[in-house]
């Protein structure tokens, strides 16, 4: 696949996804097997009235291609803050018009701004203006089931120069949970000529396979289909994209203990036992005894005794 100039191997992704696609998470997924990475969403605001350089901003031993996704309603705040990430080594912009959270859609950022096709148009073309490197949107089907005005918006970013879009096919209001139109991300593909990848509800490869093949998206990304499965973007990629199967060999206990190591080292002993938390809940799913570890796990602060415990959960299990 091919978004403006960047070349890319297969066109299967990870969803940014706030507190979860940080650079320990990204690392791991990145040694199975995915086209690209995503960073969690990046205030505009913090940028660059703040003068903050965010944790997620780090791309150290990241052999992928970064995407920066940033958020935010003004367009020249937008436009300086893409100015920046492009200098610490952004191979593409995303435009985040997508999340559906109350507090950021309450701000005017995310999915808000759909509402505002004026607003669209005006920061996507300050955006494009402010970097040389592609520039990508990700958005929703629309605001509510009265307003799915994805291919209008469509339209709009790529006519203001946007090299890629990515389709959410749910509205706003229903966040993460109902039905994924691919009717409408069809629409989407039909509008426009750019690439479009298509996102929501891919949480098997079965899914994935009929997300592509019905809507004439040429990639796919996913979201809360990655959680505990760090492999699954690759076994898309086996599937739709023809590549090699992986067979790694290595037991998931390893790689769990791996990424937790990862997680303490970026973020210190205490708070990166609390980021890990949730991804050890997410790779025990479906496990006997899952709940019993989870009880132990979430409540150790002593890393030593949570390595024992993952290395005891985990045992011999090899990653699928």
């Amino acid at each position: 696949m091919k978004i403006g100039n960047l070349e890319l191997d297969g066109a299967v992704f990870m969803a940014p996804m706030a507190g979860i696609t940080d650079p320990p998470y990204r690392r791991v997924v990145q040694e199975f097997g995915v086209s690209a990475l995503w960073t969690e969403m990046i205030s505009s605001h913090a940028v660059v009235k703040a003068h903050k350089v965010l944790p997620t901003m780090d791309i150290a031993n990241h052999r992928l291609p970064v995407i920066f996704q940033v958020i935010g309603k003004d367009p020249e705040i937008m436009a300086e803050c893409a100015r920046i990430v492009e200098g610490f080594g952004a191979a593409a912009i995303d435009i985040n018009m997508g999340c559906p959270a109350r507090q950021v859609v309450g701000a005017g950022g995310g999915a808000a701004l759909m509402c505002d096709p004026g607003l669209v148009k005006h920061v996507v073309r300050e955006v494009r203006r402010a970097v040389s490197i592609p520039l990508t949107v990700k958005m929703r089907a629309g605001w509510d089931e009265k307003r799915l005005n994805a291919p209008e918006v469509a339209g709009i970013v790529e006519k203001e120069g946007a090299d890629a879009i990515v389709v959410h096919g749910r509205c706003r209001s229903a966040v993460h949970s109902g039905p994924v139109s691919l009717e409408l991300i069809r629409q989407v593909c039909e509008t426009v000529s750019i690439p479009v990848i298509g996102n929501g509800g891919v949480s098997d490869i079965t899914t994935a396979v009929n997300m592509f093949q019905e809507t004439g998206c040429r990639g796919i990304m996913v979201g809360r289909g990655v959680l505990g499965r760090p492999w699954f973007p690759r076994k898309v990629l086996e599937s739709i994209f023809g590549f090699p199967v992986y067979n790694t060999g290595c037991s998931l206990g390893g790689i769990v203990r791996s990424h937790f190591e990862d997680q303490l080292s970026c973020s210190g002993v205490l708070q990166g036992i609390r980021k890990m938390r949730k991804h050890l809940g997410w790779y025990s799913r479906g496990f006997a005894g899952a709940s019993e570890f989870r009880s132990s796990v979430f409540t150790e602060n002593d890393p030593k005794r949570v390595v024992v415990s993952i290395n005891n959960f985990f045992g011999k299990v090899v990653v699928p």
